[in-house]
Parts: structure tokens; C-alpha cells; sequence
């Protein structure tokens, strides 16, 4: 073996990640190391095929850039699959940084400007530099360093939920914060999950229960696209009014899958 073959086996090899989670190896098929966990990133797949349509007013009024959001939600989901089929060191990088890469670009696009760093307010372009920058920081280190990722989600991830929690409290829409409150509730017990899967697997091995990570495959993406919608609302009625965005269900007005309808012609210039 040539000493090449050696640093790619290394990336590449299944079972080169130092991280396994509860779900045993190899149980279903010799083919995929975790089924469950595996399989149970294709909501990441599906749901974005349909957000398509259901966001073409918002990309027409508000921000082209949502479509992008969804194909990150799919870059997510075949990453996060390819990791749990061959837990090998690069699936296992790619996972983490997917997942670093949508909360970048959603910071970038639909951050409300008022919690925009001041300096960075009134230049969209500029702004976006200094995003994309720490962005490429964070996956540099994650490469030499790929524990840094664990911590590097953690830290960027908070902000928005901090930001979700202020502008609940303040929010008079009925169904914004009902929708807050269940984003809220579903990461809660995604957190839950990802904790008693990683610490406590003996526990859920003795009780033949070891899905824990599959299903926090399902509620941090219900997590994550539900906080989408509340910030891709966030931003149109405070930065973009004019579109007159509305919280809106599919396939029934009250219930289904959450997204944002606008109504007027794009006036704004931001991607």
C-alpha cells in the first residue's frame, strides 16, 4: 500500500471514525454499518423536494436564496447517510460540516438585520464575506482537527435558538409561537435522544432499544426546518414587510408541513 492509499483508506476506510453509535454494525445487511440511522435521513430528501413549490412565492418576493437552504437539507441528509452506512472519518466530516454549512447560510440570509452585528448592517455583500469567512475557519480546523466540530456546532447553533426564544417572547401571531413552541419542544427531545443514545447505550442495548439516534435523525430535522420557516418569517416581516408574508400549512391551512406564502412583487435587492 502506497503511503496515498494509506491517507485516503484513512478518510475513506469504514469504521475509521472514532464515533459509533448505540445501533449495532452490520445487523441488517453487510452493506450498511447503522440501518436505522442511515435510513432515517431521507426526511432530509423528500421534504425539500416539496419545499420547492410551496416556497415559490417566498423565493420570488423575499429571498431566492431559500432554495438553497433546501439544497443544503439534501447535502445533509447524504452525508449524514454515507457517515452511518461506513462510519468512516469522512462521512463523519461531512455530516458535521453540512449541518455547519446550512446554519451559515441561513445566518447569512435570513438573520433579521437588527441582530446583524452594527457594523455589518448596512452592507449585505460585506456582510456575507464575513460569514462565508468564518465559515471556511471552522471547516479548516474541523479537517485538522475534527473534534473542534463538536464544539463548533454546539457554539454556532445557540445563537439561533436564543434568537428564536426573544422573538417569540414578543411576537402577537397565535400560530408563530404555537410553532415555537413546537420547535422548541421537538429539540428538546432531539437533545434527549442524541444524549441517552451517546452516554447511555448499555441501558438501551440491555432493553434492545438502540434507535435512539435514528430518531433524533427525525426531530432535529423537524427542529430544523420548522426553524427555518420562523426566521425565513422573521426576516420578510421585519426586513422585507412589503411581501406580506403569511404562516401557512400544507395540506390544510392549520396543520401539515409549515411554510411561508408572500403575496406582493419583490421590491428588495438582497439575494
Amino acid at each position: 500500500m502506497t503511503a496515498a492509499e494509506g491517507v485516503v483508506l484513512r478518510w475513506t476506510g469504514p469504521g475509521t471514525s472514532p464515533v459509533d453509535w448505540c445501533e449495532g454494525n452490520y445487523t441488517v445487511t453487510p452493506h450498511i454499518a447503522e440501518f436505522v440511522n442511515t435510513v432515517t435521513n431521507v426526511v432530509f430528501l423528500l421534504v425539500p423536494a416539496a419545499c420547492t413549490k410551496l416556497w415559490a412565492s417566498y423565493a420570488r418576493h423575499v429571498s431566492r436564496g431559500i432554495h438553497v437552504v433546501w439544497v443544503f437539507f439534501v447535502v445533509i441528509g447524504l452525508s449524514s447517510a454515507y457517515f452511518h452506512a461506513t462510519l468512516s472519518l469522512l462521512g463523519q466530516l461531512l455530516d458535521e460540516l453540512s449541518i455547519l454549512w446550512v446554519l451559515m447560510v441561513s445566518y447569512t440570509l435570513f438573520t433579521p438585520v437588527r441582530y446583524r452585528p452594527k457594523f455589518l448592517r448596512s452592507n449585505q455583500h460585506l456582510y456575507t464575506a464575513f460569514m462565508a469567512l468564518i465559515s471556511v475557519l471552522i471547516t479548516a480546523s474541523a479537517f485538522v482537527q475534527p473534534a473542534v466540530n463538536a464544539y463548533a456546532l454546539f457554539m454556532v447553533g445557540l445563537p439561533a435558538v436564543a434568537m428564536l426564544v426573544v422573538e417569540l417572547r414578543v411576537s402577537r401571531e397565535v400560530s408563530v409561537v404555537r410553532l415555537g413552541k413546537v420547535t422548541l419542544a421537538a429539540l428538546v427531545l432531539a437533545a434527549t435522544s442524541w444524549i441517552c443514545d451517546r452516554f447511555m447505550c448499555a441501558m438501551w442495548q440491555a432493553l434492545d432499544l438502540t434507535v435512539l439516534h435514528g430518531l433524533w435523525h427525525v426531530l432535529i430535522f423537524i427542529t430544523a426546518y420548522s426553524m427555518q420557516v420562523l426566521f425565513c418569517y422573521f426576516h420578510a416581516t421585519q426586513d422585507v414587510p412589503e411581501s406580506r408574508p403569511e404562516l401557512r400549512y400544507w395540506p390544510r391551512r392549520t396543520w401539515g408541513l409549515p411554510y411561508v406564502y408572500c403575496q406582493s412583487p419583490r421590491h428588495d435587492k438582497t439575494p
